[in-house]
């Protein structure tokens, strides 16, 4: 059988990695399976466009958008050589997703530059401990808010969760978590808004906590996130880093982009606990992040 350019291609077309390539101008020119899967965009929402027209919004887990001068496909074709990052785009629907990246030049025959290639894959995160976690399963197949588990299915996990921290000793936290100016949002823009922001922010929170955790609704605007495995200071680290990946997620609106910020309380278990306890201090370290201006995080001592 001969290996010609078409059977190349058929095969970059239904890789289930994400791979795109650009020209010299960072135009997409090729698009494929994976990279419809992963991002939410077709190939004809994607081809002829600039990746630095905010398509996927490359970030790091600092809020830095990587999609200017610090572009890995434009370091990558001003030097020739590949770039191996970690980083989160944004789906279509509005969610960040975390994603490992691996820019590389593309030649012609005289060995010079004319444009780069992207692959990308969904990729393990640092779980609250500093274990790495996959994201899939549950976590990946969330869509709404409505689709989350419910207030007493929480409060069944935090029960259980509990018991085997009074034989195991291993600690775990629980974190309270309210997106900010609900009615604001509602009163300038509609309730069908509100219902939008809400699943994009369900979204991105599931997508981005480890396997062995669970986020769910807990009442208007809230969710209760249980994190294992987390002391103290890890838990305020990983509760940061999930707020700003909320911050820099939006969903299109009306030809515009609706972004939204969340407050977040949290607290370790203690042995004495019982499920109510437990997010009670959790909802007042949250009232503490509201109450300072919110798009904060505040946990309890």
């Amino acid at each position: 059988m001969e290996l010609g350019p078409e059977l190349y291609k058929s095969v970059l077309e239904s890789l289930p990695t994400g791979v795109y390539v650009v020209d010299p101008q960072r135009r997409i020119v090729f698009w494929n399976d994976g990279a419809e899967k992963i991002s939410g965009y077709l190939r004809q929402e994607a081809i002829g466009r600039r990746c630095a027209d905010e398509l996927l919004m490359h970030c790091d887990a600092n809020d830095a958008v990587l999609c200017g001068d610090t572009c890995p496909l434009l370091e990558t074709m001003h030097d020739g050589r590949t770039r191996h990052v970690d980083v989160f785009l944004r789906h279509k629907d509005g969610q960040r997703v975390p994603v490992r990246i691996d820019a590389v030049p593309l030649r012609n025959q005289d060995g010079a530059v004319v444009g780069a290639v992207e692959c990308f894959t969904e990729r393990e995160v640092q779980a609250c401990g500093g274990v790495d976690v996959h994201q899939f399963g549950m976590h990946h197949s969330v869509h709404s808010a409505a689709e989350l588990p419910t207030p007493q299915r929480i409060l069944a996990c935090l029960e259980a969760e509990i018991a085997d921290f009074q034989t195991e000793h291993i600690p775990f936290g629980v974190l309270s978590i309210r997106v900010d100016s609900l009615e604001e949002i509602q009163r300038a823009n509609g309730r069908y808004a509100l219902g939008g922001v809400m699943s994009m922010v369900a979204r991105t929170l599931a997508a981005n906590l480890g396997p062995n955790d669970i986020v769910g609704r807990w009442s208007d605007g809230c969710f209760v996130a249980i994190i294992r495995h987390c002391a103290t200071d890890s838990l305020v680290r990983f509760a940061g880093l999930l707020k700003r990946l909320v911050r820099v997620t939006a969903i299109p609106w009306w030809g515009d982009q609706l972004s939204v910020t969340v407050s977040m309380g949290g607290s370790i278990v203690r042995g004495e606990d019982t499920p109510e306890a437990l997010v009670a201090r959790a909802e007042q370290a949250l009232q503490t992040a509201t109450e300072a201006g919110g798009d904060r995080v505040a946990v309890d001592e």
